[in-house]
């Protein structure tokens, strides 16, 4: 966010309820969320709800690494922690470090908060998960670092608002992306008719998740990612006005550059 807004203060929201809640009530909110882990899948929940929010759009993506720490109080130590608190993603992506030294895991709403309920409440015996620096900011103790399972995670988030961002991040994007949402017949052929019309029109499809159809039961939304390396909109938008004809429901959630920051 700050590579976004440079100088201001991200504030954190409770759940991604509030998070939909402040975006869809302010036009000059704006929120990144995240969509999808390279290890864990995808963060259903806020899939459907943008979904369901047709004031929002995605304006931008960001890959960031994904770096966890284990930190407690001062005095506290690997042999006298007993518990670890983070958000369930932190707990299930570091599960190699503290599963086998018999730690039991407890739940919280994030990471960083994880940090800041150590430091306020001062619970024996217990570490948070979290990023380094979480615990710069909130004067704690790094006992092990880096315990994430695999070296190279990442988890991509949205930029979501009602309107463009006013500023661009540094840095030149990897690359342009569309997704989009679609329900298709119940019927053979359906879902390859619509990839056929993307593969005709040479677009990189990077993505496909089938999710529940509202309303009708065992049938399916698709969730689609498209990468245009080569730049090629109009032939995006081409693709796009023949997919509408043949699909029962259809939205556009947005056209924006991914971004990797390290």
């Amino acid at each position: 966010m700050r590579q976004y807004f440079p100088g201001q203060e991200p504030r954190p929201t409770a759940s991604f309820e509030e998070a939909f809640c402040r975006l869809t009530d302010d036009s000059n909110a704006f929120g990144l969320l995240p969509i999808e882990n390279a290890y864990r899948g995808p963060v259903t929940e806020v899939w459907d709800r943008l979904v369901e929010s047709p004031e929002l759009t995605i304006w931008g993506e960001v890959v960031q690494p994904v770096h966890l720490a284990l930190m407690a109080r001062p005095g506290e130590s690997l042999q006298s922690i007993h518990t670890v608190r983070s958000h369930p993603q932190a707990l299930m992506q570091s599960r190699g470090f503290w599963q086998p030294r018999g730690y039991r895991s407890d739940a919280a709403l994030d990471t960083a908060g994880s940090a800041r309920e150590l430091a306020e409440f001062g619970w024996p015996g217990v570490g948070a998960i979290a990023s380094p620096a979480a615990a710069a900011r909130y004067g704690l103790h790094i006992l092990a670092e880096p315990i994430e399972d695999y070296p190279d995670n990442r988890t991509r988030f949205w930029l979501l608002a009602q309107r463009q961002p006013p500023l661009k991040p540094a840095g030149h994007p990897e690359t342009m992306k569309a997704t989009l949402a679609f329900d298709i017949p119940h019927r053979p052929g359906s879902l390859a008719a619509v990839l056929g019309v993307f593969a005709e029109h040479h677009l990189d499809l990077t993505k496909i998740e089938s999710r529940p159809r509202p309303g009708y039961p065992f049938e399916f939304r698709f969730w689609v990612d498209l990468a245009l390396r080569d730049g090629d909109a109009a032939g995006l938008f081409e693709a796009l006005a023949r997919v509408q004809q043949d699909v029962l429901f259809y939205r556009f959630l947005g056209y924006y550059p991914s971004m990797g920051l390290e």
